[in-house]
C-alpha cells in the first residue's frame, strides 16, 4: 500500500491567520490536485496525509481536517484529547504525536508515554507515530521500543 504526505513544516511559524491566508489553501489545493489526478489518469487512490507541524491552533487544525486529505499528522504540542476532540474519529484520522524527546528516555518511560498517547487518542482512526521526525544520536532500539509498546498497548486496548 502507499500513502503520500505532505509536510508544511513551517506551518507553526506563521500566526493563524497567515497560515489560513498563506499556506491552509495552496495545501487544499494540493489534496484535491492529486485526488482528481489520479482519479484522471485511472490510478488508484492513495491515502494522503497532511503534516503542518506547529498549527495546531484552534478553527485551524479543524479547517485542515476539512481537505480532502485522509490523515492530518499532529506534532508534540497538542493534548491528544483536545486533538480528538477537534478532529472526532468520525471525521478523520491522525496521525501523531509523540514528542521525539522521548525516545531519549528509558524503554520504561517510553512505554508509559504511549499508553498515555494512545489512551488519548483511542485505536480508533488512529496511527501511532511521532509528531516530528527522529534526531540523528536517537538509539534505534528507543524507535524499536516504541513499536513494541504501540504493538503491545494498542492491542490490549482493542481487546477490551
Amino acid at each position: 500500500m502507499q500513502l503520500l504526505q505532505i509536510f508544511e513544516s513551517n506551518g507553526g511559524d506563521l500566526s493563524p491567520a497567515q497560515f489560513e491566508e498563506f499556506s491552509l489553501p495552496y495545501l487544499a489545493q494540493i489534496a484535491k490536485g492529486i485526488k482528481e489526478g489520479l482519479k484522471r489518469e485511472n490510478l488508484p487512490s492513495v491515502p494522503l496525509t497532511v503534516f503542518a507541524r506547529g498549527a495546531n491552533w484552534e478553527g485551524v487544525l479543524e479547517k485542515l481536517a476539512d481537505t480532502e486529505f485522509d490523515t492530518v499528522g499532529l506534532d508534540w504540542r497538542i493534548e491528544p484529547q483536545v486533538a480528538r476532540k477537534r478532529i472526532p474519529a468520525t471525521k478523520k484520522t491522525i496521525q501523531g504525536n509523540l514528542d521525539p524527546c522521548t525516545l531519549y528516555a528509558s524503554k520504561e518511560d517510553i512505554y508509559g508515554e504511549v499508553v498515555n498517547m494512545l489512551e488519548g487518542f483511542g485505536t480508533e482512526r488512529y496511527i501511532a507515530n511521532l509528531g516530528h521526525g527522529m534526531h540523528p544520536d536517537h538509539d534505534p532500539e528507543h524507535a524499536h521500543a516504541f513499536i513494541l509498546a504501540v504493538q503491545e498497548v494498542s492491542s490490549k486496548m482493542n481487546q477490551k
